[in-house]
């Protein structure tokens, strides 16, 4: 069962590999990036960083919508890491069990404005997010989940 994805320009961090996975009783990350899956130092860089007892796959953002929507990851608590809300989209529109994307932390960048503490977005970011919320998906913003959940169509009115 998918538990969470979410958008983390950090990618597996701290706050993601412990608070999150303990609250959520998480056993498997899936960190989908297209150019992670293919750079080996980064990918054990991660794994480092994953709690002890939970599995963890880099791969491709399609390979992801592929394993995402096997029966096998069903057997599974599993929370899905992006970097960016494009590959965000692009798991939500693939896989159904998806109705909600916590945004977790995305740093500052060209044309960017800042929404929360941890989250600035840019008109493109704004973009995906209402079409994500027209597709009756939620977009939140939540460093911890023990954070107040604060609905992106909220801030960005």
């Amino acid at each position: 069962m998918i538990k969470l994805l979410r958008v983390d320009d950090r990618l597996l961090h701290g706050q993601v590999a412990f608070a999150w996975t303990k609250n959520l009783k998480i056993n498997l990350i899936v960190v989908a990036n297209d150019t992670i899956a293919h750079d080996e130092f980064t990918k054990m860089t991660l794994g480092l960083a994953k709690p002890q007892g939970v599995n963890l796959t880099i791969v491709e953002v399609k390979k992801a919508t592929e394993i995402l929507n096997t029966e096998k990851v069903k057997k599974y608590s599993t929370l899905i890491i992006v970097n960016n809300l494009v590959d965000a989209q692009r798991i939500a529109e693939s896989v159904e069990e998806i109705k909600s994307i916590n945004i977790g932390g995305i740093k500052e960048r060209e044309g960017s404005k800042r929404y929360t503490n941890a989250v600035t977005l840019t008109d493109d970011d704004i973009r995906i997010c209402r079409e994500l919320i027209e597709k009756n998906i939620e977009v939140e913003a939540r460093q911890m989940p023990v954070d107040k959940k604060q609905l992106i169509k909220d801030l960005i009115k």
